[in-house]
């Protein structure tokens, strides 16, 4: 049933352009992790540390997928490769800046709260490279 449910689930960001395999399964698994934070904040209670979490896994979860649409236009479209990182990265960066200014300014979001929601996109990143690391091993 979950390798059917991964076949979605990766068919859903195929038909978005993502085409390597390794970044489907990079965003499947942020968007599990990213899923699993938002329901353990909700069984907790609602609480203002709960939701200060979720918009930092939510806004960590968004710029994850962008960084991955533009990597796999890098890779494979090399002219103006430079140029589209650039404003990718630029506009990524003010996305992020007001929605954190907004978010701890006018709303005294808990800064903690946020880089724990935030840090799940290394979560992320660090179990797919242990499981890399595993396979490799496995075939050693």
């Amino acid at each position: 049933m979950l390798a059917r449910v991964n076949r979605k689930v990766e068919g859903f960001f195929y038909k978005r352009g993502i085409d390597a395999p390794e970044i489907r399964i990079l965003l499947r698994n942020q968007l599990y992790l990213t899923g699993l934070g938002i329901g353990i904040s909700l069984i907790f209670g609602l609480t203002t540390w709960a939701f200060e979490f979720i918009v930092g896994t939510l806004l960590g979860g968004i710029n994850f997928y962008a960084l991955a649409k533009i990597v796999q236009q890098l890779i494979f479209v090399r002219r103006g490769a430079i140029a589209s990182l650039l404003v990718s990265f630029y506009f990524r960066l003010l996305f992020t800046a007001i929605v954190l200014y907004v978010v701890i300014v006018f709303f005294k979001a808990n800064i903690v709260a946020l880089l724990c929601g935030l840090s799940v996109v290394i979560i992320n990143i660090l179990i797919f490279g242990a499981t890399l690391v595993g396979q490799k091993l496995k075939e050693a």
